[in-house]
């Protein structure tokens, strides 16, 4: 669907049947050319939307996005033919007459999410602002072989999407893999190379085409990062969430995501955030997956707690791992459910790596003074036990400058998918990508986004 924008927004007065949400809808199914100036102003408005559940009027419209009435009407009856706005009813009176206001349609279409963890997966339908409509799961993930992961993967969001044929369409796909992707093209780097002794497992996926590979399997825009940015960028879309946070994924590996004035950063060459592999000196020394020895990681992840939870000292101090180790074996997430529930030797390792933790923390919180740091990944399971011992040992570290406005919080288990989603439903209602869909009415199909090769456009 297109539209033609005239060279001034002249048109009715206020108050005409244009501002009406009948006339807006009938208005924006006809078929028009648009200017890349009133994508522009069209994909800002929808952001502004988003920001609003409750919906936004037309006046407070025209005051964020500077332009006048009749402008403004061209952008929502755009916006309403698509699907994407809807009316939200009446606000609140200021004198007059109460405003019409309108709202995001996160139901206008779904997205398709593929989320690979270290020893599993997870793949979900959702709407466009990441409400999990259906989901399936399966013990295969970046431990394995990519060719292997991929096959399964298609075979499971084909099954996805076919399960629910009465929901609208699917308008792309959205990745998280928990290692360093570079954000321009989708290429999964790492810090491991070959000339270093990295894992096995970390060089079989660096430059594996995982994101070529499912966009012409799915035929469907896709985009791909790295999964504690997708968490933080879950984290900072939270309504009431500060524009400056820092996102720490706490599972099997260790990771950290920045956002800055509301926006994930990535850095330079797609590193920022990789703490995981600083060298330490209190470490002993530990051989890491990249292929060195003395990462933090050693120390401070879910692959540390479990070589210490499998301790013949922590065995004998703890019936519940001393059960879980005889019945299929310990892993990170039993340490924090362990914790959670009360286990000494669990609650005694948390209580290190939040100690552990807290040492880097008192680091980055004081040069970057964010409003938030969020604990998430499998330690979201050990509940706010973490999020209490990792504030209350930053606190010991910092001045009260840095830590009065601070807030540390656990995130959510599904933080890695509405991120995911996030990410897809930000890149298709950005202007430049919307300019290339919009001719054609929506995202589906159309081979210029399933091919496209730069992401970050």
């Amino acid at each position: 669907m297109t539209t033609h924008d005239s060279q001034h927004d002249g048109g009715r007065p206020p108050g005409s049947p244009s501002s009406s949400p009948e006339h807006l809808h009938n208005c924006a199914a006809q078929p028009r050319t648009l200017s890349f100036a009133h994508v522009s102003q069209l994909a800002e408005l929808i952001t502004e939307a988003r920001q609003y559940p409750q919906g936004v009027s037309r006046a407070d419209l025209c005051e964020t996005l500077t332009l006048g009435r009749n402008a403004v009407d061209r952008r929502l009856k755009t916006a309403v033919g698509l699907g994407l706005l809807s009316p939200a009813g009446r606000g609140m009176s200021t004198g007059g007459r109460a405003p019409e206001m309108w709202r995001f349609n996160p139901s206008a279409a779904t997205i398709l999410v593929l989320s690979i963890s270290y020893r599993s997966s997870t793949v979900a339908l959702t709407d466009l602002n990441g409400t999990v409509i259906d989901q399936s799961h399966w013990d295969e993930g970046i431990l394995c072989e990519p060719e292997a992961v991929t096959d399964h993967a298609l075979a499971h969001l084909r099954a996805l999407r076919d399960r629910h044929p009465e929901l609208p369409p699917t308008w792309g796909l959205g990745i998280c893999i928990p290692t360093a992707v570079d954000f321009r093209d989708g290429t999964l780097i790492a810090p491991a190379t070959a000339g270093t002794g990295g894992a096995a497992d970390t060089l079989n996926w660096t430059g594996f085409p995982l994101r070529r590979q499912l966009s012409q399997g799915l035929n469907l825009p896709v985009w791909l990062d790295d999964e504690v940015n997708v968490m933080a960028l879950a984290a900072a879309k939270r309504i009431g969430a500060p524009q400056d946070l820092l996102y720490v994924r706490l599972s099997l590996g260790l990771g950290l995501g920045i956002v800055s004035r509301g926006q994930v950063h990535r850095g330079a060459a797609a590193a920022s955030g990789e703490i995981a592999h600083i060298q330490m000196a209190n470490s002993g020394g530990r051989a890491c997956r990249c292929g060195r020895r003395g990462c933090l990681e050693t120390t401070l992840s879910g692959g540390a707690m479990e070589d210490a939870a499998v301790t013949p000292q922590a065995l004998k101090r703890s019936p519940y791992l001393r059960h879980l180790d005889e019945n299929g074996g310990i892993r990170c997430e039993h340490v924090f459910r362990g914790a959670a529930e009360g286990d000494p030797v669990c609650v005694r390792l948390l209580t290190e790596a939040a100690d552990r933790l807290s040492v880097v923390l008192a680091v980055l919180t004081t040069t970057y003074n964010p409003g938030e740091v969020v604990l998430g990944g499998g330690v979201a399971q050990a509940g706010e036990f973490f999020s209490r011992a990792v504030g209350q040992a930053l606190r010991r570290r910092v001045l009260p400058a840095t830590s009065e406005r601070l807030r540390v919080r656990m995130g959510h288990e599904d933080d890695a998918l509405k991120g995911a989603c996030r990410m897809v439903t930000d890149r298709l209602l950005s202007a430049h990508v919307m300019h290339v869909w919009l001719p054609h009415g929506s995202p589906v199909g159309v081979q210029e986004l399933v091919t496209h090769r730069r992401q970050d456009a």
